[in-house]
């Protein structure tokens, strides 16, 4: 992944976010699929906290 701060001038933090940069074709393949990586991880992570939540 490249170490250029995107356009807007700061980084995506929610899995929706980083979803859609993954969808985003003018990105490398190789940072699409890092974004990809961190949408899922995103979402796992909102489904321990719920699953926690219901303990």
């Amino acid at each position: 992944m490249t170490q250029e701060t995107p356009q807007g001038g700061r980084l995506p933090t929610e899995p929706l976010e980083c979803r859609q940069r993954a969808e985003d074709t003018t990105l490398p393949d190789m940072d699409r699929l890092l974004w990809a990586v961190l949408a899922v991880a995103g979402e796992m992570a909102a489904v321990r906290r719920a699953l926690a939540k219901r303990r």
